[in-house]
């Protein structure tokens, strides 16, 4: 999570959705970032921990920011949890997370996240998880699409007042079609129906 009180905007950093490289770009506007463990928190703790703190650091002026957060297409969301882990020729990467090892295939992989006892990607159940306030409701952000990431950015500058550079870090092996194969792809995107109901409410450009 990253924050402005300059420029009056707070930017959540959804698990693979770039969030090292936004957190790179954004120091020069920023005045508050969350580090490490801290970097992934979610609106219902922003709601309920940061903006307090936030606002109290404005007294006695008001501090209601406009809230940013990039969101993934939800079946490559996923995907991209499970390639993490592997390298280009296919082999577990040491320091990825026990991902590779544990799930032989991406079949495998969404076997256990859709168990009664998931595993949590990133600390991240679901996106729509990420995007609930306080209340569990969800609509309070101003989302934008992952792939189309420089809409925000193109807000970002306008509101900062000068130009962001996105340094790409942390990339994944790229998408093979392989992988896909004992997936029910229709099955899946209908238990993902509220991920869908979400990002395809976002406009795409």
């Amino acid at each position: 999570m990253m924050s402005s009180l300059r420029f009056g905007f707070v930017v959540l950093s959804m698990p693979k959705c770039a969030s090292t490289s936004l957190q790179q770009a954004l120091t020069p506007v920023c005045d508050a970032r969350f580090k490490d463990h801290m970097k992934h928190v979610d609106l219902a703790f922003v709601e309920t921990w940061v903006l307090p703190m936030l606002r109290a650091r404005r007294a006695p002026a008001a501090f209601e920011p406009r809230i940013f957060c990039l969101m993934r297409e939800p079946i490559d969301w996923l995907y991209s949890w499970y390639r993490y882990s592997w390298d280009e020729a296919g082999r577990p990467q040491a320091g990825r997370g026990a991902t590779a090892a544990a799930y032989p295939d991406f079949a495998a992989f969404l076997e256990a996240y859709f168990s009664p006892r998931p595993p949590r990607v990133g600390g991240v159940l679901r996106q729509s998880d990420f995007l609930r306030g306080w209340d569990g409701r969800t609509g309070r952000i101003e989302l934008f699409r992952f792939e189309s990431h420089r809409r925000m950015i193109d807000e970002l500058e306008r509101l900062g007042g000068q130009p962001l550079e996105i340094k790409v870090t942390n990339q994944s092996r790229a998408r093979r079609d392989a992988d896909f194969a004992g997936v029910d792809m229709a099955g899946l995107r209908a238990r993902l129906a509220e991920e869908y109901a979400i990002y395809e409410a976002i406009a795409a450009e």
